[in-house]
């Protein structure tokens, strides 16, 4: 008899489990089920996986997640999981199964990258099994990651020279150069930048407060709800609630972010021009297309989409002649790099560029500090030299 974790009542159940030809492999089989059913370990879990992917995905998966992630678990379950292990039984979805799958992704030419993502979001999927009653062990824990995929040293961006830097943002036009001036100035992540209001700049202290992010499967329109769920202008009532679904990549992501002396001008020419400048407008609006009694073009409150910045940086990369090997997440590496670069605290660089942890900095760029290296051989005094003196003393 064994407790239904989807009524809570009780029921027989029929267990087949494979316990060889011996008699003494079947009753030290039985007495550990007897004793799983006595604990309360043993839950029946014959639903098939595409069944518990399911129940995760709605479960946990989308009431706990930004959409952007939501989406990611979607496509690695509905593209992967679910073809090669959906008909399959959770209880016989054991390591040998997921490491077999794995193997056959990586036959079919997929990256270590992404088989480490389906790796990653199928323990996160048996880890709610286990929070469910469903499983008692995760499978995955016993299923390692290929040597060498796990610890990687990350991959380093591309720092852009000053001649490129120059040529880059002379291709740029009025419209577009203030948003890149800021990017290379703050080291801002994208979504961070389309994801900045008015009352997130300080142009007096000269700070940036970073509180958001938007991503490409969040809707821009949250980022125009304030605090009392409100929306600037003749812009449509949200609730307050939608705004925190735009929250930054980790809680370290919300920080204060100096603004140097190009992007203070940058600002203030945006602010002098904007429309709107109430604390809830977008820094970066979109542009109306029809020009004002002027000529000009002006912001009408709504935030840039991810999508079309990156195409816009792609134009202007490509009109300025930079290898196409450059990204438009490089604007923020050469922003990290040339702070450290002049000397700047690994911790208040960590800090500006919003790293989960100093570990994450220090990984990407300390190939940049061999003079700070050198100048604490010069300052540190040795140990051992200290330890001589006093032996000798006594």
């Amino acid at each position: 008899m064994v407790i239904d974790p989807r009524t809570g009542g009780s029921r027989w159940k029929q267990v087949e489990k494979a316990a060889g030809s011996s008699r003494r492999g079947a009753q030290r089989m039985l007495r550990s089920l007897q004793a799983d059913v006595e604990d309360g370990r043993y839950v029946p879990a014959s639903m098939p996986v595409l069944e518990l992917g399911r129940r995760w995905l709605s479960e946990h998966v989308q009431p706990n997640l930004k959409p952007s992630a939501v989406a990611s678990y979607k496509g690695t379950f509905y593209l992967h999981v679910a073809p090669a292990l959906g008909a399959v039984r959770v209880d016989d979805c054991g390591p040998q199964t997921i490491a077999a799958m794995l193997a056959r992704k990586r036959a079919q030419g997929l990256s270590e990258q992404g088989i480490a993502k389906i790796r990653r979001h199928l323990h996160a999927m048996f880890a709610f099994a286990q929070d469910t009653g469903l499983v008692t062990v995760n499978p995955v824990d016993a299923v390692r990651a290929r040597a060498g995929s796990k610890g990687r040293r990350r991959a380093r961006g591309t720092e852009l020279s000053p001649v490129q830097l120059k040529r880059f943002l002379e291709a740029c036009s009025p419209r577009w150069r203030p948003f890149f001036t800021v990017a290379l100035d703050t080291g801002l992540r994208r979504g961070e930048l389309i994801g900045l209001r008015w009352g997130d700049v300080d142009l007096l202290q000269r700070i940036l407060y970073v509180r958001r992010s938007i991503g490409p499967y969040d809707d821009p329109d949250d980022a125009l709800a304030g605090d009392d769920g409100l929306l600037a202008g003749a812009q449509t009532l949200l609730a307050g609630a939608q705004a925190e679904r735009l929250s930054t990549k980790t809680e370290a992501s919300r920080r204060l972010v100096p603004i140097l002396d190009g992007a203070q001008r940058a600002l203030e020419e945006l602010y002098a021009q904007a429309r709107d400048t109430s604390e809830q407008a977008p820094v970066f609006a979109t542009v109306e297309r029809k020009p004002a009694r002027d000529g000009r073009t002006l912001p009408v409150g709504r935030p840039l989409s991810p999508r079309m910045v990156t195409l816009v940086f792609r134009r202007y990369a490509d009109r300025a002649g930079l290898p196409r090997t450059i990204r438009l997440h490089d604007l923020r590496h050469t922003a990290i790099t040339n702070a450290i670069s002049q000397g700047e605290d690994v911790l208040l660089v960590s800090a500006f560029a919003g790293h989960a942890k100093t570990s994450t900095t220090v990984d990407l760029y300390g190939h940049l500090m061999p003079d700070r290296v050198r100048e604490a051989a010069r300052r540190m005094h040795s140990i051992s030299n200290a330890s001589s003196h006093d032996s000798c003393a006594l």
